[in-house]
């Protein structure tokens, strides 16, 4: 990845992220896609599992081997703690990331919530 393209970092690796990955694919910038997971999880299929009919790898599988062919990402293993707007950070439990465009990406409720909430207040 070129340090002089813009950076684009993603925060999710469920559909939404995924696809916005794969969607700048070609374009000139280098993209980082950051979750807590090492997988992606095919939700819906979850009962079939359950119930014995499909195998759980069947409806998961690692984020960089999905994205193993794509040339501008890097995959980050890591939970995000925070979202420096005005310094363009996403501050990690290990480091921080700059960026120059965000996308949040994540769908879960509860902390994600929150956490983007109590930034938005202090940015108030």
């Amino acid at each position: 990845m070129s340090a002089t393209q813009p950076r684009v970092v993603i925060v999710g690796g469920g559909f939404g992220g995924l696809f916005a990955t794969r969607e700048l694919a070609r374009a000139p910038v280098s993209v980082t896609l950051i979750d807590k997971r090492n997988y992606h999880l095919f939700r819906p299929m979850l009962y079939q599992v359950a119930t014995g009919l499909l195998s759980a790898d069947e409806i998961a599988a690692p984020v960089r081997s999905i994205l193993n062919r794509q040339q501008n990402v890097e995959v980050l293993l890591d939970e995000v703690t925070g979202i420096d707007t005005e310094k363009r950070q996403v501050h990690l439990k290990q480091h921080v990331v700059p960026y120059d465009f965000l996308v949040l990406a994540t769908i879960r409720t509860g902390t994600s919530t929150q956490l983007i909430e109590r930034q938005l207040k202090k940015s108030d």
